[in-house]
């Protein structure tokens, strides 16, 4: 299951003022802005859950999944010379908040440095003395005296330092023990390009059968000022919603297929719906301002239905979609709940 941009706005009638105002700033059309961007993620659409233990109520399932990052945009995405992004946050939870019994990768520390630092303090003390003499008696005779004598002291030491470590992933859980957090950092020794690895385990009831996992994935990256400190500014954020089921399990892994077809036909109906209503100074605006975007802009019914802020049957852009979307927001809307509640007709 790739990830959408949710990106929206009304239809607006503009001025050739504006129109050429644009022109000059370079802003594209929506469908350009919908599909570009500084970072993409991927996450599969299904997975399969393996039992690794079982117990007399409850059993634990393990959950391995890959995320995909590609950086689309270097310059956009960072400064020459600098990593394109900072750190990724990737926050992932079981819909039916099932409590977490292990995860992968733990927290993990790494230096800039091969081994300990080695560090050499010498010090040096040098005395001298010294006496003169000199006669002179014209035009007879002369007489020279003198005398030196110097001191030097040399004492050297040598001792190593542990070489400065930071953090390449911190790990925990979140929401009280059902959820999971994963902060990755771009270092000298790690890439956030390309896949990275995760593992989930949860304790779920002996007749859990499959659901819904919902995982977040954030780039954070970092403004460094000429003046002032640096900066830090989110690049990219996507949500992705992936259906687990039981490894074992024909009826569920059937059922989960299903339910990651429907979605990408409801993303390709939202894609649509915000060509159709697009409007390029907001596009641009909300690009600028990601913060100030509207989550019920056209075509965001997909992410509200998808994380179960919106009731397929009242919300309001739902019901003005065409029949043949409405029908297959109903089937997706069904799919779900019968994959999440496969192990209570069980």
């Amino acid at each position: 299951m790739s990830g959408v941009s949710y990106i929206g706005g009304g239809a607006t009638r503009l001025s050739s003022a504006v129109v050429t105002w644009m022109f000059v700033l370079g802003v594209g059309g929506s469908d350009v802005a919908a599909e570009t961007g500084v970072v993409r993620f991927d996450v599969p659409a299904t997975v399969a859950a393996e039992v690794s233990d079982a117990k007399a109520s409850i059993k634990q399932v393990s959950v391995d999944w890959t995320l995909s990052a590609l950086v689309v945009d270097t310059y956009s995405a960072g400064h020459k010379g600098s990593p394109p992004i900072d750190h990724l946050l990737v926050r992932c939870r079981l819909r039916d908040r099932f409590p977490v019994a292990d995860f992968a990768p733990r927290t993990e520390v790494q230096s800039d440095y091969a081994g300990p630092i080695s560090i050499t303090e010498k010090r040096e003390k040098s005395e001298a003395f010294g006496l003169s003499v000199d006669g002179k008696y014209q035009p007879i005779a002369g007489a020279h005296l003198g005398a030196d004598e110097t001191s030097l002291r040399s004492d050297a030491t040598q001792y190593q330092h542990n070489a400065p470590v930071q953090a390449v992933v911190a790990s925990g859980t979140i929401d009280r023990g059902h959820g999971v957090y994963f902060k990755l950092r771009w270092t000298r020794g790690q890439v956030l390009e390309g896949e990275k690895h995760f593992q989930l385990t949860f304790d779920v009831p002996q007749a859990w059968r499959g659901g819904l996992l919902d995982i977040q994935v954030m780039a954070t990256g970092i403004d460094r000022q000429l003046i002032g400190k640096p900066k830090v500014r989110s690049v990219a954020q996507q949500d992705f919603v992936v259906a687990v089921h039981d490894a074992g399990d024909a009826e569920a892994g059937k059922l989960a297929d299903r339910l990651a077809e429907l979605d990408r036909e409801l993303r390709r109906h939202s894609q649509q719906t915000r060509a159709s209503a697009s409007n390029p100074v907001l596009d641009w605006w909300r690009g600028l301002m990601p913060a100030f975007s509207d989550s019920r802009s056209a075509g965001n019914w997909y992410k509200r239905l998808s994380s179960r802020q919106a009731d397929p049957y009242m919300d309001a852009e739902i019901r003005r979609l065409p029949m043949p979307v409405r029908v297959a927001v109903l089937d997706y809307t069904e799919a779900a709940e019968r994959l999440a509640c496969l192990g209570d007709s069980s």
